[in-house]
């Protein structure tokens, strides 16, 4: 039966994008609203931040002790608790932000943005595209027309990569993916959520192939199979908005949970007092993947 847990002392007004540092044995996610990076020692249990007014961001991928993010308008490298210099800039819409964003299994680092959301999953459609930036500094536009650019993942053999269009399509792409040079193409739904479980956002592969899809709005992560689209298990959290997970630990068996606090009502945080906490689950039976660091 699957244990959670909250992260002593890891909150966030909105918690987006963990990511687990296998050489360091430290957590990292980034608070959106709250414009600051965390780092979570797992071996201590200490906890750090650090915010240098970071607009919207969402990362991740990580070099030479280096963090690789995407901010709204730009991707820059931040060097945790000295600096941060802009690299890139990759829009094309002057109100656009970027949104989630991973490295894939070559190391190159995956985001997509979104247009103006004057409310929470309220977003001008279709205005959203899928970058990706090449380890020579290159960017190439993958995809278009998407509303709520979230959560990547790849296939255990890294044929096939995955990415989710938040709202209004509440699904997961799949595409042939192309390792040795990043290309992507014959775009399909995978899966298709239900509307009753919230909205898709954050997502990370198990070792198995199966997609976990955080639900913002739902209070769950649900497991899918991408070879049919079938839901294969829910958890369910204290908390209605799920925001995104990653895989913790020496063997990747422990599932991360972010969730976000600042837009819920008063009457909800009354009720949902762990709402904002990163969620630590065990005992689930299945493991995750490393994560891989940007090759640039």
């Amino acid at each position: 039966m699957a244990e959670i847990s909250v992260l002593e002392g890891c909150f966030a007004q909105l918690g987006e994008a963990p990511h687990w540092d296998e050489q360091s044995s430290k957590l990292v996610y980034v608070d959106i609203l709250g414009k600051s990076v965390h780092l979570y020692d797992a071996a201590t249990g200490k906890h750090a931040s650090i915010s240098r007014k970071l607009r919207a961001h969402r990362n991740f991928g990580d070099h030479s002790g280096a963090l690789l993010i995407a901010t709204k308008y730009v991707i820059v490298f931040l060097l945790f608790v000295i600096s941060y210099v802009s690299l890139l800039l990759a829009e094309d819409k002057p109100n656009n932000r970027f949104n989630d964003g991973k490295c894939d299994p070559a190391g190159r680092f995956w985001a997509g943005n979104m247009g103006p959301e004057p409310r929470a999953t309220e977003v001008v459609p279709e205005q959203g595209s899928l970058f990706c930036l090449h380890a020579d500094g290159a960017v190439t536009k993958h995809d278009s027309k998407i509303t709520i650019s979230n959560g990547l993942g790849w296939s255990p053999d890294n044929k096939t990569m995955y990415f989710i269009d938040s709202i209004p399509a509440r699904c997961v792409y799949a595409y042939d993916f192309d390792m040795p040079t990043g290309s992507i193409s014959n775009r399909r739904i995978a899966v298709q959520v239900d509307p009753l479980y919230g909205v898709p956002d954050g997502m990370s592969v198990d070792s198995d192939g199966m997609l976990w899809v955080a639900m913002y709005n739902g209070g769950k992560v649900v497991r899918y199979d991408p070879s049919n689209g079938k839901e294969l298990s829910v958890i369910e959290f204290p908390v209605s908005k799920t925001t995104s997970c990653c895989w913790m630990g020496p063997d990747y068996d422990q599932l991360i949970v972010t969730s976000e606090r600042c837009r819920l009502s008063q009457e909800e945080k009354d009720a949902q007092p762990l709402a904002g906490s990163v969620f630590r689950v065990k005992n689930l039976g299945a493991k995750g993947l490393p994560s891989i660091p940007f090759n640039g």
